[in-house]
């Protein structure tokens, strides 16, 4: 990810950092432990982290978005394997299926891109397209205080937390790809993150 301004403390200064491009760590990362579901927004907001990007847009936006993606099937997977709530199961088995599918087309776009001319700095987190990445980084980075909840409460909670977080990436790449296809994957995207939010949310009401 882009590299967010610096605003570490003294204190924090054994955080690692990457080479230029790449984001520094503003906050501790997620602990690799504790549930699944924990583990997995943890090692995605990792992998975001270390990604360098390689200054075309639409390289680097699908290539986010593909990690993104990866971490959100992990997670249906686990409700998958063991949830015991049928409504969930139902969502989770959606999220895979779509973001299965997505990943494919999104490999498409990598290797289109992958040798494109640049055209943005990822490096410029004050403006344009470094500084969106860079605030959205630091967006999933706010990550919610873990709970010890049975896995369908967690579920809901953190799927609504990641596609929250990947509506805020979807909203980028509207404002700054180019390509038709990833602005139309996106598109549909935000409509169907936006809908299983809603359902999360009354899922959630009907069963405090």
């Amino acid at each position: 990810m882009a590299s967010c301004q610096n605003q570490q403390s003294t204190s924090e200064a054994n955080h690692s950092t990457t080479d230029s491009g790449s984001m520094a760590h503003t906050t501790s990362p997620m602990s690799e432990k504790g549930s699944r579901l924990m583990i997995s927004m943890s090692k995605m907001i990792e992998k975001m982290h270390k990604m360098k990007n390689i200054g075309n847009a639409d390289y680097d936006l699908a290539a986010q978005l593909q990690e993104h993606h990866r971490s959100a099937i992990d997670m249906a997977e686990a409700e998958l394997q063991n949830g015991s709530d049928s409504e969930l199961k139902k969502i989770a088995q959606k999220i895979k299926d779509k973001q299965t599918k997505e990943i494919k087309d999104l490999d498409v776009l990598i290797n289109k891109y992958k040798n494109a001319s640049k055209d943005y700095d990822p490096a410029n987190v004050n403006e344009g397209l470094g500084k969106a990445m860079s605030e959205n980084m630091m967006s999933m980075m706010s990550s919610p205080e873990e709970k010890q909840v049975p896995i369908d409460q967690e579920f809901a909670m953190m799927m609504r937390k990641h596609h929250s977080d990947g509506i805020k990436m979807g909203r980028t790449i509207l404002q700054f790809s180019k390509d038709p296809a990833l602005k139309s994957m996106t598109e549909k995207m935000i409509a169907d993150q936006t809908k299983e939010i809603k359902e999360f949310e009354t899922w959630e009401t009907a069963h405090k």
